[in-house]
């Protein structure tokens, strides 16, 4: 593994990016900053604001650092280095996942202190010492990361292996009707779902057992990014 060319790739990707990346930044904080001042209006489009950030965002780093590298005619760059197919997928990893959690993270913000789990109140009325609310504070924020990152993982993983447009759509789209409607019809008639919704918002065992399947899942998924690039032979 060169790990020198990797970096250049890594940096290469985030500079052809940097402007799509400052416009998704700015789009989070403004979403931030409607949710702290707009009272119950700018709320609702702060969340709508961050959702719109998310979604875009898992678009773009798809459509532009990841698939179009042959219609930016970065590909012949690529091809000049020292490296194999293998290396070039993991600086797409490497990229990719910056350039999804600087904004990412901006627009979590907006939806862990906007969720349904009071966290100021649930803080003042705790007795617990401040460092322990800090480390909640951050399983929240890996609930909502988390979540994004594992549906972001996947989407990723049908561009970089399968280098089709057509196919990064078709997952993508397939994920959000799929896991929208699974998500909105079935899991609240599930048995034991309310009380696992309660559980997460207490910051019982369901918290860090959810993030630990969150944090296995896009492991698995990189994985198997690797070891099917580690089979070609050659960029074409």
């Amino acid at each position: 593994m060169n790990t020198r060319m990797i970096a250049r790739l890594v940096r290469k990707d985030c500079w052809l990016m940097r402007w799509p990346l400052a416009a998704y930044t700015l789009a989070a904080l403004a979403g931030l900053a409607m949710t702290a001042l707009g009272g119950q209006a700018g709320r609702s489009a702060g969340i709508t604001l961050a959702l719109n950030v998310l979604i875009g965002l898992s678009f773009h780093v798809m459509l532009g650092p990841v698939l179009g590298e042959r219609e930016r005619k970065t590909l012949a760059f690529v091809m000049s280095l020292p490296v194999t197919p293998s290396d070039a997928a993991i600086a797409k990893l490497g990229a990719a996942f910056l350039l999804f959690l600087a904004p990412a993270t901006i627009a979590a913000t907006t939806l862990v202190w906007l969720s349904p789990v009071d966290i100021p109140t649930a803080m003042a009325a705790s007795h617990q010492p401040l460092w322990f609310h800090a480390l909640g504070t951050l399983g929240y924020y890996g609930v909502v990361l988390g979540a994004w990152m594992l549906f972001f993982s996947v989407v990723l993983a049908a561009a970089i292996v399968s280098e089709s447009i057509g196919w990064t759509i078709a997952v993508l789209t397939g994920l959000l009707f799929g896991f929208g409607n699974f998500a909105l019809q079935v899991l609240p008639t599930l048995h034991g779902f309310g009380r696992y919704l309660r559980a997460l918002a207490r910051g019982q065992a369901a918290l860090p057992v959810t993030i630990a399947c969150e944090a296995a899942g896009i492991a698995a998924i990189v994985v198997v990014i690797l070891v099917l690039q580690r089979r070609k032979t050659s960029f074409v």
